[in-house]
């Protein structure tokens, strides 16, 4: 079996989460401006609601996309830290001379 992971793609997928994070902040941020009192008594109370369950749904995602970057620097940070360890052991399994050399067989 083999695990191709790509880690320059790993932290781009991250930063990604993290730039849609951000302006998901940033509706947020609009919304919360939004003043509901300015439509009336009639219509407020209902606008208000309708803001209140759109901060909540702005929240959760917000919260999932920063969730998802972290993972993503999460995951890349151990797929690093496995390899580094495969290396290090097949290392420690290889006669003396053979420990430094390259996948490629050069010295």
């Amino acid at each position: 079996m083999s695990l191709y992971v790509y880690l320059a793609a790993l932290a781009e997928s991250a930063q990604a989460w993290e730039d849609t994070s951000e302006t998901v902040r940033g509706a947020r941020k609009s919304l919360t401006d939004a003043d509901a009192a300015l439509l009336g008594d009639r219509v407020a109370p209902s606008a208000q609601d309708f803001i209140d369950t759109w901060m909540t749904e702005i929240k959760r995602l917000e919260t999932a996309a920063n969730d998802h970057g972290d993972a993503l620097r999460a995951a890349s940070l151990l797929y690093a830290q496995a390899d580094g360890d495969v290396i290090e052991r097949s290392q420690q399994l290889m006669v003396w001379t053979d420990r430094d050399v390259s996948p490629m067989g050069e010295l």
